[in-house]
């Protein structure tokens, strides 16, 4: 029987259902030590038109399957044990997880419109109504990049890095966070499109921030219809003065665009912004002494065909008068 992904949680066994889903996200194989012993696995997310879930495969299940499926296809994916996901490990929306086991069969289809290539996104002025610890899917431009820091840890010598960028779309803009090697190996520049998948909510002095963990996902520039809007958006936005400060709201800590710390960090873009009004007003200026050189042809020519018109006058006036005489 055909499920969607919602309505997964009344399938009792796993036998004789089927969902229809893209590949969202696919894990290599990672090891994994128990007990018992050692094992292989990896990971899948599966989205359709409802929502995504996660689905594992171990062992032998593992190696059968892992090839068959690949990132952004759609499969009919028949069979496997549905049971509650341990949010522990499982940090995706979904309260439920599939088992791929020996019964599972995975076969793609083509030619399939209707599944989203990505969850829904929330815009990121929803960031600072959201609960700390919960999960959100966002989407912006990288409107700055900070260097990365080495930060001791509290009560050891040990250390850790973070790299802090600032994300920003027509609604707001948020501080993002990146750890370690995530935040070491942070390859974009700004004005870059970035999405973040399962971003985690943090909240640090009093203001929400998003932090990327393990299990998150960051795709730059992602062939999607948001990445196209948000270009167009960033293009007027280096055009135009719109870090307006005039509409501060001290007790919501709100701004017209930007919380004002944001805004004295956008140095790079206020050069930006700045520049390109330079370039506007010099292209104005030099158009000006254009029109205002051929203004001053014009009048020449003017009083050039003046002249004529009076010399004309006094040659036809003492054609006539030879005439009469």
């Amino acid at each position: 029987m055909e499920y969607e992904i919602a309505d997964l949680m009344n399938v009792l066994n796993g036998i004789n259902w089927s969902i229809t889903a893209r590949v969202l996200k696919k894990s290599n194989v990672l090891p994994y030590q128990k007990e018992r012993g050692t094992g292989k696995y990896f990971t899948a997310i599966l989205i359709d038109k409802t929502t995504e879930i996660r689905a594992k495969a171990f062992g032998d299940d593992c190696d059968r399957l892992f090839s068959q499926l690949q990132e952004n296809n759609v499969y009919n994916i028949k069979n496997g044990q549905i049971q509650l996901a341990d949010k522990k490990y499982n940090k995706s929306k979904n309260d439920y997880e599939i088992i791929f086991n020996e019964t599972t069969i995975i076969i793609q289809k083509f030619g399939v419109t209707d599944i989203p290539s990505h969850p829904q996104l929330k815009t990121i002025e929803n960031v600072f109504s959201m609960d700390q610890n919960t999960l959100i899917d966002t989407i912006g431009v990288i409107i700055e990049i900070e260097q990365s820091k080495e930060i001791k840890k509290n009560n050891s010598n040990d250390t850790y890095k973070l790299r802090n960028i600032i994300l920003a779309d027509c609604t707001r803009s948020v501080t993002v966070t990146l750890w370690d090697i995530d935040a070491t190996n942070f390859n974009a520049n700004e004005g870059d499109i970035m999405s973040i998948m399962g971003g985690k909510i943090i909240n640090y002095k009093n203001v929400n921030k998003i932090s990327v963990t393990g299990s998150s996902e960051i795709i730059i520039n992602p062939y999607w219809n948001e990445t196209f809007d948000l270009q167009i958006w960033y293009k007027e936005f280096e055009k135009k003065k719109l870090l307006n400060l005039s509409q501060v709201s001290i007790g919501s800590q709100e701004l017209n665009m930007f919380e004002i710390s944001q805004i004295n960090r956008n140095k790079t873009i206020n050069e930006r912004i700045l520049q390109q009004n330079k370039i506007d007003d010099d292209l104005i200026s030099k158009r000006l002494l254009e029109l205002n050189d051929e203004e001053h042809k014009i009048k020449r020519e003017r009083t050039d065909l003046n002249f004529k018109k009076q010399r004309l006058s006094i040659e036809r006036e003492s054609i006539k008068s030879h005439l009469e005489n």
